[in-house]
């Protein structure tokens, strides 16, 4: 097809004769020819830019319509690939099996490097099981935009962030389509987005601070959309593994409530007196004076303890994306610990504002 528009567009075109004087406004054969040759060559770009999906972003409502297309694939469609993880110095790979059945979403992450372990999802209860014995505690994958309310929660925090849409390209074989959501200040880190032009589905996701990547997941291989039984989900581990309930259930704002019957409505010990805009508190052990924010991207924790008789000297340090400062509480005996997924300079001053609270 491009072949023949070049073949009626390209210089072996008849040349424009024009009989008589041309009059006012009109130019002569020679130039007539040059105009249509521009606008040829100009038809050619679009319609080979149409091709390519490479035409520029119409604006904010096509960034709108990709992150509500990502938002339904995490959900509605049956998937399975091989997510590899990059941290740091660390390097993981998972393979996620996610079916949609009824209604209702079930998913299993199969952790492939080191100790045997798994997390299984089904709806909004997720256990983590792994050998009896194991050495690893518990905890769950921080999977970022990967997780399913990564879009329900930018949606509430998007006077914070800006969304425009990128380029063109591919990943793990499939054409896909790149989304920036950068932070409107730099309180806190930003992603770009890769997803599956055909469906929606997140393919790719770079945690970045300005121009420095931290962290990147990216599936290296992906089946969307074909039929999934209940078999794909059977756990690969033996029968009398160890099983640690994760989470029962979102709260308001995506963050997952602890199993353990932690309140938000206790009264902490000690409080940061200073928050990044968006960021909330969403769970409390007042007796550890352990707390935890969110702005339902990015989550930190908080503790404070009697600082020990060996103490750690006050340090800022950061693998990837995630940031520990561990320093002297201001006029007391107590050390605060930060760790979470903020920028230094964020973290640092979280942690310099923490007081105990007059009661």
């Amino acid at each position: 097809m491009l072949a023949g528009l070049r073949a009626r567009c390209g210089s072996s075109s008849p040349r424009v004769r024009l009989r008589g004087r041309p009059g006012p406004g009109f130019c002569d054969g020679g130039a007539l020819a040059e105009v249509l040759a521009r606008h040829c060559a100009r038809a050619l770009w679009i319609f080979g830019a149409l091709l390519a999906g490479t035409l520029p972003a119409a604006g904010a409502d096509d960034a709108e319509r990709w992150l509500e297309r990502m938002g339904s694939a995490l959900r509605t469609e049956n998937y399975v690939g091989v997510v590899t993880y990059v941290r740091g110095p660390e390097i993981d790979s998972v393979r996620v099996v996610h079916r949609v059945a009824g209604g209702r979403e079930y998913e299993r992450l199969i952790h492939l490097n080191g100790q045997p372990r798994e997390i299984y999802t089904e709806g909004a209860r997720s256990v983590y099981l792994q050998p009896q014995g194991a050495t690893i505690a518990p905890h769950g994958v921080s999977l970022g935009p990967f997780t399913r309310t990564f879009h329900d929660n930018l949606a509430l925090n998007r006077n914070l962030y800006d969304v425009t849409v990128g380029s063109a390209g591919r990943v793990a074989g499939r054409s896909a389509q790149q989304l920036l959501i950068r932070p409107r200040q730099g309180d806190r880190y930003g992603y770009e987005l890769w997803l599956d032009q055909s469906t929606g589905l997140l393919l790719q996701s770079v945690l970045v601070d300005g121009g420095q990547i931290l962290e990147a997941f990216h599936f290296a291989t992906v089946d969307v959309g074909g039929k999934l039984s209940a078999q794909a989900l059977v756990s690969t581990l033996p029968e009398d593994s160890e099983v640690h309930v994760l989470s029962d259930g979102p709260v308001e704002g995506g963050a997952a409530i602890p199993s353990r019957g932690d309140s938000v409505a206790e009264s902490p010990s000690f409080e940061p007196g200073w928050l990044p805009d968006g960021f909330m508190r969403v769970r409390l052990e007042a007796r550890d004076n352990h707390l935890s924010y969110s702005d339902g991207l990015a989550t930190f924790s908080l503790f404070v303890e009697v600082a020990p008789a060996d103490e750690m000297p006050d340090l800022v340090t950061k693998v990837g994306g995630t940031v520990m400062v561990t320093q002297r509480l201001s006029g007391s005996r107590e050390q605060v610990t930060l760790v979470g997924e903020l920028p230094a300079a964020t973290a640092k001053r979280v942690a310099d504002s923490v007081r105990r609270v007059e009661r």
